[in-house]
């Protein structure tokens, strides 16, 4: 039986095991950064969406705040393409191979290491944002299952009806209780994993990009995520409470009203569509919108 020699061995590793100055390895290398590159932006916009969420404990606050961000358009959608949806659909695209293509779950449970279950949570996390975004998306926007002609979507309203809308569409979107707390305890799940998934992820973005190469640096920065984690995971709670907790989806529209009926009727959604009286959010449990032409 012959064995080789450790130079044999070296050179067999040079010629089998592909390098990063090669194609697939250079490809890995920029991807890994363009992945934590998205990462970032995406979860940036997250950070000030549950900011302007927890102003759902005032709800004409919270109304004036969706209409600032509706007076963007009609670049608004623009905007939510280049800073929003292409950064998720990177990161989560290559998010996926990594999560497939890394060390094994099994390795968490035998090696007992606090770096093996931050790697584990990650993944965990990335899954549960996954499955949270596109109920939320799907639900809630435009571009959900509105867009593909389901009748009632979206959920949101933000013609004077935002606060009203939102905390239907989280705390009463069905007629079956079960099926309401599923909503609520996945809201609360999603902002959690996102307050996680973004501070583990800024600690390892400083990794990829080699911003923290000794020990004592990966230490330093992690301390500082950690206490970011817990701050977003704060906010996200609040944001939670307010809308799912607290939060009345009867409220007299008069106390979030910022624009005339008038208003509301001259704007580009509304063009064409008659008068419109709302008695209630439309959601699947509490469909009473009345129109009148």
């Amino acid at each position: 039986m012959s064995t080789l020699s450790p130079e044999s061995q070296t050179e067999k590793l040079k010629t089998t095991m592909p390098g990063y100055n090669q194609c697939s390895g250079q490809a890995h290398f920029w991807l890994r950064r363009l992945h934590s590159l998205m990462g970032i932006v995406f979860g940036g916009y997250i950070v000030v969406h549950l900011v302007v969420n927890t102003t759902g404990l005032w709800p004409k606050v919270y109304q004036q705040n969706v209409d600032k961000i509706h007076q963007m358009e009609p670049m608004l959608p623009v905007i939510e393409i280049i800073a929003i949806f292409t950064p998720l659909l990177i990161h989560l695209l290559y998010g996926i191979y990594i999560a497939t293509a890394g060390v094994s779950y099994e390795t968490t449970f035998k090696y007992n290491y606090g770096g093996n279950w931050r790697y584990l949570l990650q993944r965990v996390t990335g899954i549960l944002l996954v499955l949270f975004l596109l109920y939320h998306i799907g639900t809630l926007h435009k571009w959900g299952l509105a867009l593909l002609g389901v009748s009632g979507y979206p959920l949101f309203n933000d013609e004077n009806m935002a606060y009203q809308s939102t905390v239907s569409a989280i705390k009463t979107p069905y007629q079956a209780v079960a099926a309401n707390y599923a909503v609520m305890t996945l809201y609360l799940l999603g902002v959690w994993s996102a307050a996680f998934h973004f501070a583990n992820g800024l600690w390892t973005a400083a990794i990829a990009w080699g911003l923290t190469t000794t020990r004592a640096a990966q230490k330093r920065w992690g301390n500082v995520c950690c206490l970011a984690g817990i701050v977003l995971l704060m906010v996200g709670t609040v944001a939670w409470v307010a809308f799912a907790v607290v939060g009345n989806p009867m409220l007299d529209v008069e106390k979030t009203r910022t624009q005339s009926d008038e208003a509301v009727m001259q704007s580009p959604e509304m063009a064409g569509h008659g008068t419109k009286t709302i008695v209630a959010p439309a959601t699947p449990a509490n469909p009473e919108i009345k129109d009148s032409h």
